[in-house]
């Protein structure tokens, strides 16, 4: 046989065997399909005021984060100041890789012994004078009811909104606790900042009310009803609100983050402390008029964008 054929032949059955050997490792080594295409998605904290005026700061010491059932890999146990993380301000968790569409469970494991450093307790409230109190928790696993997109490209960033007012409540011994289990997963949202937008404004006539406090509540339009004004269960006012925020008593600006896209209403309402124990009770809904052709009672919120508002308050309504 001829051995310069012979030798061209070879390298021409070499290259085909390459050739295979390449598609194979394309395709999963057990199903014999493509592998699945992911994107980067970070995790990030955030919170929504409390509104508790005895509540200087409330850390929360987190152990694991899970999206989809897949570990943060890399991820060191940190205790995070939770309550810092306001006006659109966020901590970052880590990244993951995951696949376009709906995440089908967002979960934040917990410790309820000791803090990133070793000392207990692990999740405490900060009292304005200076007071170490532990929370108390039921579990140590938040499973976080609301889905995230995930879209097809590496800038997806999953923020945990996490509501303090609607998280943590305390008892008449001044002990504080979360929530049940239940309630905690609606306390904290979950959006891609992606689909997201702001809801920011300014409010004249901030001393009309004489409140202590004004809190600013957007829902979801038309998803309002005065029954939000009694307290849940688990003596959470407002409970369904989408997100809230307090109004600045000094500039009379409010600002919040990360509202996914849709059609909302704004409700302004006063808290006092009405028995001078501390705490600040509800004194009632404010009657409030937008300074522009905004209507605050129904408005659209688009992603990437802020809505700005002008809003005049004209004064308590009758309870």
């Amino acid at each position: 046989m001829n051995l310069k054929y012979l030798f061209k032949t070879s390298i021409l059955i070499l290259c085909m065997g390459l050739v295979a050997s390449c598609s194979e490792d394309d395709d999963d080594v057990n199903t014999g399909e493509p592998q699945t295409q992911t994107y980067n998605a970070e995790v990030h904290l955030t919170d929504a005021p409390s509104d508790n005026p005895e509540v200087d700061a409330v850390f929360i010491t987190i152990t694991e984060v899970k999206v989809n059932g897949e570990t943060i890999e890399g991820f060191e146990k940190t205790t995070v100041n939770i309550s810092s993380l306001q006006n659109g301000q966020t901590e970052l968790l880590g990244d993951l890789e995951l696949e376009s569409g709906t995440t089908s469970e967002i979960s934040l494991m917990f410790d309820n012994e000791t803090d990133a450093s070793g000392e207990a307790p692990a999740n405490y409230v900060l009292t304005t004078n200076g007071e170490k109190k532990a929370l108390g928790t039921a579990s140590n696993e938040i499973s976080i009811t609301d889905q995230v997109e995930i879209q097809e490209n590496d800038d997806n960033k999953i923020v945990l909104d996490f509501d303090l007012r609607k998280a943590i409540v305390s008892n008449t011994e001044g002990e504080y606790q979360f929530v049940s289990d239940t309630e905690l997963a609606h306390s904290i949202r979950a959006v891609n900042s992606l689909e997201a937008g702001a809801i920011t404004g300014t409010v004249s006539d901030f001393g009309s009310t004489e409140s202590e406090t004004v809190l600013v509540f957007a829902y979801e339009e038309g998803s309002y009803n005065e029954s939000e004004t009694a307290a849940n269960a688990e003596g959470v006012l407002f409970a369904n609100a989408t997100g809230s925020t307090k109004v600045n008593q000094s500039t009379g600006d409010f600002e919040i983050h990360f509202v996914e896209e849709g059609d909302y209403e704004l409700h302004f309402v006063s808290f006092k402390d009405e028995d001078a124990d501390g705490k600040l009770e509800f004194a009632g809904k404010i009657e409030a008029t937008s300074a522009s052709e905004i209507d605050l009672l129904g408005f659209s919120v688009d992603a990437n964008s802020e809505v700005s508002l002008e809003v005049i308050l004209v004064g308590l309504l009758a309870l």
